[in-house]
């Protein structure tokens, strides 16, 4: 178990102007993995600017599970760059970041237009092909001519076909 005081210490340095000091900061996190997750997704709606892109680049590296439903959350920052770390996030944790994206589709978050991008980019990104060939249902939905209203019901079958 990693000492909570120096990821304490990895986390404050996140925000600090010198790029290099934040880079070794994430890095030593991302060394960490799994203990220093909790840390970095109680830091994301906090953290703006460089320390918000560093903590999302250390959760997408990691790849940890447990950082799901946060890095789901992101989807639709206004951000293009924490956008994209976030699906390269979810892309990484696999099918135990499906479920989250899934819900997220099926209520009325659908509606984001990023959301959605971002979700396409994630499930058309998924390297389990047994798991993208399940998700076609709403790959296809994504790519509508209305996603906006075709999303939420092929989130809600897939959620229910894969049993969720």
């Amino acid at each position: 178990m990693a000492d909570t005081e120096f990821i304490t210490q990895q986390i404050q340095l996140l925000k600090d102007p010198d790029g290099l000091k934040r880079q070794f900061a994430r890095l030593a996190l991302e060394d960490l993995g799994k203990s220093s997750v909790p840390y970095l997704v109680a830091k994301l709606d906090e953290y703006q600017g460089d320390a918000l892109w560093e903590s999302v680049k250390a959760l997408s590296r990691i790849g940890d599970a447990s950082s799901a439903g946060a890095l789901v959350k992101l989807l639709s920052h206004e951000v293009s760059d924490i956008r994209w770390l976030a699906s390269l996030g979810l892309i990484k944790i696999g099918k135990e970041g499906v479920k989250p994206l899934l819900r997220a589709l099926s209520l009325s978050d659908a509606r984001s237009p990023l959301l959605r991008e971002e979700a396409h980019h994630v499930l058309t990104g998924l390297r389990d092909k047994q798991l993208k060939n399940s998700l076609s249902g709403v790959i296809k939905a994504l790519e509508s001519n209305s996603p906006r209203s075709d999303a939420p019901v092929a989130a809600e079958e897939a959620l229910v076909k894969l049993k969720f």
